[in-house]
């Protein structure tokens, strides 16, 4: 074999282990619960945002009601979620930059 392939194959053998220290560094720090809840509620935004969007463009009359019950199931796991975050953080949060309502009701 060519001494070039052998230097590529180093290389990609270190790399993988070095990526492979980076993932065990990553999850074994453990995430803050409300991390995960705010990250859920982002989630559950963009969810409510694309079930708008579908609504929207929907024409079928048999999707209709499907887009319908998917807009309201959306948006009611939204504001749940947004309630949580809520009452975890004690603030107001529809005006912080990385949750908001996606449009106004």
């Amino acid at each position: 074999m060519p001494a070039a392939y052998d230097e590529i194959k180093t290389m990609v053998y270190k790399a993988a282990a070095l990526a492979g220290a980076l993932l065990e560094q990553w999850s074994a720090t453990p995430a803050a619960p409300e991390a995960d809840l705010i990250y859920e509620t982002e989630q559950a935004r963009r969810e409510w945002q694309l079930a708008r969007s579908y609504f929207d463009t929907v024409t079928d009359p048999d999707l209709i009601d499907f887009a319908i019950y998917n807009l309201k199931a959306a948006e009611r796991r939204y504001t749940y979620l947004l309630k949580q975050v809520r009452q975890g953080t004690g603030e107001m949060v529809e005006n912080d930059k990385h949750i908001r309502f996606p449009f106004t009701v």
